[in-house]
């Protein structure tokens, strides 16, 4: 019935501007036209032309009994692009689970690591010409935590399946699981949903079938006896799980596309700068970058959840990604040196002696200057600076605002036994 009515939206515009236009002509001589019947005109006009961005509907939804149905589809309607979505009771259902206010933590960390992550998935499928809608599947399946194993032993923030992942060029070895690889699994699910789309057609059953297989969505098709499908037409055929699967990604699009309005916010984590990837061909020591960006190695490995050790196995014949958190503190000379394995002192060390600098040639023919460590460190007087904590601090967000500061000399100097922190807490931190 929608469908059907849609082409009179235009018309309903045309219509109620000459309403508007007569009603100023019949109260030419006689009185002004109300301000809030000219001011609810206008914003009935509004909503109209608002909705003629897209005379797109939903793929399915059921009937709309509250002013809030209407909100949502209306909403769900504006953010469709690529992947058809819908509005039904089910995807109600779990759209009032995840803005309600037990959810609301758990939203809010999603919202937080999603500042991180979805950037990543956004040029991924961009370069793979796929839907950046595919990456709320990532939340399904992960909530955006790499190091998820589930019951069936899936890993990762895609959660593939150890085949799976062979099939899809993935390196799992006693160093690596790239499983856990932001840029490696992302891309690997890009093949994926290509070629799930190449044989379904179907957006939303490409999306299902990583729930349940390839194998499964034909099978169901098979039963249905049903000719090129869509989601809704072959769910009935389809496990309880995979059923559920696809309402929970669009309850999950719709709910983080509208966060705000939601009060969901942006909660802080560990990975609160942007990642630098960068490829290394040699064997290299996460201890080492760790000193050169001036971070905690727990850090270093939070940007780089795939390995297993502290040692990245990268050579001329397999080199690796690395991925540098891209601070302040990030200082090119001792990264080179680090790179290189030529880092031999701590940087707490380093930020206490004279500096003695030579020119090294970079094997990109670029200069570097690298730091070398005098022998003889000056003396110099102790001072301290006081930092107040915030919401959403941590010791080794705190350590990278101040020039030389370590986790474990902020821990020494203020006597901490662990590493929790109160809001309003006073913290003396050793000036450099």
């Amino acid at each position: 019935m929608i469908k059907n009515r849609l082409w009179l939206i235009p018309f309903c515009v045309f219509g109620l501007e000459l309403s508007i236009h007569a009603q100023d002509m019949a109260h030419v001589d006689t009185e002004p036209v109300p301000l809030h019947l000219i001011e609810a005109a206008s914003s009935q006009r509004e909503i109209i032309i608002s909705g003629l961005d897209s005379l797109k509907t939903l793929s399915y939804y059921d009937p709309l009994y509250t002013a809030e149905d209407s909100l949502i589809f209306n909403r769900m309607r504006k953010i469709q692009r690529t992947i058809p979505l819908a509005i039904n009771e089910k995807i109600k259902s779990y759209i009032d689970k995840y803005i309600s206010r037990n959810y609301n933590p758990y939203m809010s960390k999603l919202q937080g690591l999603a500042q991180y992550y979805f950037p990543i998935y956004e040029k991924i499928f961009s370069e793979n010409q796929l839907p950046d809608e595919i990456k709320y599947i990532s939340v399904i399946e992960s909530s955006l935590d790499p190091h998820l194993v589930s019951r069936s032993g899936a890993v990762g923030l895609w959660q593939f399946m150890y085949p799976t992942a062979k099939i899809y060029d993935l390196t799992m070895d006693s160093y690596l699981d790239e499983r856990k690889d932001p840029y490696a699994a992302c891309h690997a699910a890009s093949r994926y949903f290509r070629d799930a789309y190449d044989e379904f057609n179907d957006w939303l059953l490409a999306l299902a079938s990583y729930n349940c297989g390839r194998g499964c969505v034909r099978r169901a098709i098979q039963r249905s006896g049903l000719q090129n499908p869509d989601f809704w037409q072959l769910s009935p055929y389809l496990p309880r799980e995979t059923q559920d699967y696809i309402p929970k990604f669009i309850a999950m699009t719709y709910a983080l596309k509208h966060a705000d309005e939601y009060g969901i916010s942006v909660a802080p984590t560990d990975l609160a700068w942007d990642g630098k990837p960068i490829m290394v061909e040699r064997p290299v020591n996460l201890e080492q970058i760790a000193q050169a960006v001036n971070l905690p190695l727990e850090t270093i490995k939070k940007f780089n959840p795939a390995y297993k050790r502290s040692i990245i196995n990268a050579s001329t014949e397999n080199p690796k990604r690395l991925i540098l958190p891209d601070t302040d503190n990030l200082n090119d000379s001792l990264l080179y040196a680090a790179l290189n394995n030529q880092l031999e002192v701590s940087a707490s060390m380093l930020a206490n002696v004279d500096d003695a600098s030579s020119i090294n040639k970079h094997p990109s023919g670029k200069g570097r200057r690298l730091v070398a460590a005098s022998k003889a460190t000056s003396k110099r007087s102790v001072t301290y600076t006081t930092y107040t904590v915030r919401k959403g601090d941590t010791l080794s967000h705190i350590a990278a605002r101040f020039k030389g500061a370590t986790v474990s000399q902020i821990r020494a100097d203020n006597n901490l036994s662990n590493t929790r922190l109160k809001i309003g807490q006073k913290l003396k931190i050793k000036k450099s």
